[in-house]
């Protein structure tokens, strides 16, 4: 082998210069140690290769998307989402229903008379909780049949407010609302409040709607 100008080149000594060259530390990519990849390479093997098998397992269980039996199932689980969304509102627009809270006594009476008993008889074996929960609810039907607010799913106590725009209402349903959704126990002092004041909330209603008509 000769290149132009220069006397003949001998191979041998070009591949040792070649690779001594080549032996330089700058052409090989440095690797620190590994004193871990043994323990994750069992790791591995131990807890990531089941779960893979798992699930290629449920894969090859299931039927392939799009098949009539895949269009089945997805159909049940959309019909059971709709029946529990349906559901879940129904129990909400129960629960936002002024007056609700948690269930008192058995029934649903809407009758103010009724109420107010059952009203009593809670206050006399010392669940006041129920008491103010029924008195207050009592309070309602009898602003409702006085013409002053119409009860509805969804109505607030904050829109009763609105339309009365009476501070003995706001009031009671401030100690009301504390009671039946913040967690507060009802006092002695929030169910005597509750019979003595809601009589004249309810004459002041029934004089207001009365000068509207």
């Amino acid at each position: 082998m000769t290149a132009p100008g220069l006397g003949a080149v001998d191979p041998d000594a070009a591949r040792r210069v070649a690779k001594g060259i080549l032996a330089d530390r700058r052409y090989h990519p440095h690797q620190g140690p590994k004193p871990f990849a043994g323990f994750f390479r069992r790791l591995g093997e131990l807890v990531v290769d089941p779960v893979l098998r798992f699930f290629r397992a449920i894969g090859d269980a299931l039927p392939s998307v799009g098949s009539p039996l895949w269009l089945a199932l997805a159909a049940v689980v959309v019909a059971a989402a709709v029946v529990l969304t349906i559901r879940l509102s129904a129990s909400r627009g129960r629960q936002r229903m002024p007056g609700g809270g948690r269930p008192t006594a058995a029934g649903d009476s809407l009758d103010p008379d009724d109420l107010e008993r059952r009203a009593d008889e809670a206050e006399r074996r010392g669940d006041l909780d129920a008491a103010l929960r029924l008195r207050f609810r009592a309070g309602l039907v009898r602003l409702a049949d006085a013409g002053a607010v119409r009860l509805r799913p969804g109505l607030t106590n904050a829109a009763v407010s609105r339309t009365l725009r009476s501070p003995h209402f706001d009031e009671l349903a401030g100690h009301f609302d504390e009671v039946a959704y913040g967690g507060r126990p009802a006092s002695e002092s929030d169910v005597v409040a509750a019979r003595a004041t809601w009589p004249g909330v309810v004459e002041a209603a029934r004089a207001t709607a009365g000068t509207r008509r």
